[in-house]
C-alpha cells in the first residue's frame, strides 16, 4: 500500500466517524473530541499536513453543532452513558436499573451476590432493544420508554451518566439550572464551542427541560401558567420530551 492509499483508506475511516449519525447524537461531544484525535492521529503518522487536520477538525465543529440543533427539535433518545431507573408506568413496580447497557433485576435482598447481568441493551436505528438474560426474551425501548413482550410499560427515569469519565446526578436544583441555561445560551449564539460543550451534558442530564408552552422566551415566560415564569419544568415520565 503506497502513501496516497494509506491516506485515503485512513481518511475514509475518519469520514464513516463524521457520518456516524447515531454516535453524534448519542454524545456529541464524544463524537467531536474522537474526530479531533483521529485527525491528531493522522498529523503524527505523517498522512496529513496541519492545513488538512485543520479543515477537518472545522468539519467535526460543524457537525457538533449540527447535532445540538437536532437534539433540540427531537424528543430526548436513550443514551447509552446513562443510568435509568426501570419504573413502571404506574409506578407501582421497579423492574431494575440499567447502567451504561447493563440490565441489572431488582432483587428482595439488595445484598445478593450477582455472579452476571440480567440483560443489555442493543441500539439501533430508531431506538434500542434490551434482551434478558438468559431467557433472550426482547423489550423495545423507543425515547425513554420501555415496553415488554406482553405490552406493559415503563418509564426510564435517568438517575445519572458517565460525562468525561465521571459519574454524575441529575441537578435538581432550579437556580443551578437556571444559571446552567443562561451560560449555554450565551456560549452557543457567541459559538463558543468549548464552553457550549462543557456545559449541555449537564443541561441534558437535569431534572428539568425547556416549558414546552412559552419554550422559555422572554416575550411569553413571565406570563406563562405552566412554569410559572421560570422557562423550564419538571422533566415528566413517558413525556418522550426530558
Amino acid at each position: 500500500m503506497n502513501f496516497e492509499q494509506a491516506k485515503a483508506l485512513r481518511f475514509q475511516q475518519w469520514r464513516s466517524t463524521l457520518d456516524d449519525h447515531d454516535f453524534r447524537l448519542q454524545n456529541p461531544e464524544a463524537h467531536r473530541q474522537h474526530l479531533y484525535a483521529m485527525a491528531c492521529t493522522l498529523v503524527a503518522e505523517g498522512l496529513i499536513d496541519a492545513l488538512e487536520q485543520y479543515d477537518m477538525n472545522e468539519m467535526a465543529n460543524a457537525a457538533y453543532w449540527h447535532a445540538i440543533e437536532e437534539l433540540q427539535s427531537h424528543p430526548v433518545r436513550y443514551c447509552g452513558a446513562s443510568s435509568y431507573a426501570v419504573v413502571a408506568c404506574d409506578g407501582v413496580l421497579t423492574l431494575g436499573e440499567i447502567r451504561q447497557t447493563i440490565f441489572h433485576a431488582r432483587r428482595e435482598n439488595e445484598d445478593e451476590i450477582r455472579i452476571t447481568y440480567d440483560g443489555k441493551v442493543y441500539r439501533d436505528d430508531t431506538g434500542a432493544n434490551l434482551v434478558f438474560n438468559p431467557s433472550g426474551i426482547t423489550a423495545r425501548i423507543e425515547g425513554l420508554m420501555l415496553t415488554l413482550p406482553d405490552g406493559r410499560l415503563f418509564d426510564l427515569i435517568e438517575t445519572g451518566r458517565m460525562i468525561l469519565g465521571v459519574i454524575h446526578q441529575p441537578t435538581e436544583d432550579p437556580d443551578m439550572y437556571r444559571a446552567l441555561i443562561d451560560a449555554a445560551q450565551v456560549a452557543l449564539e457567541g459559538r463558543d464551542l468549548n464552553a457550549y460543550e462543557k456545559m449541555r451534558p449537564f443541561i441534558d442530564l437535569a431534572k428539568f427541560r425547556t416549558c414546552p408552552v412559552c419554550l422559555d422566551r422572554f416575550d411569553r415566560k413571565d406570563d406563562c401558567l405552566t412554569c410559572s415564569g421560570q422557562g423550564f419544568v419538571v422533566k415528566s415520565p413517558g413525556s418522550g420530551l426530558r
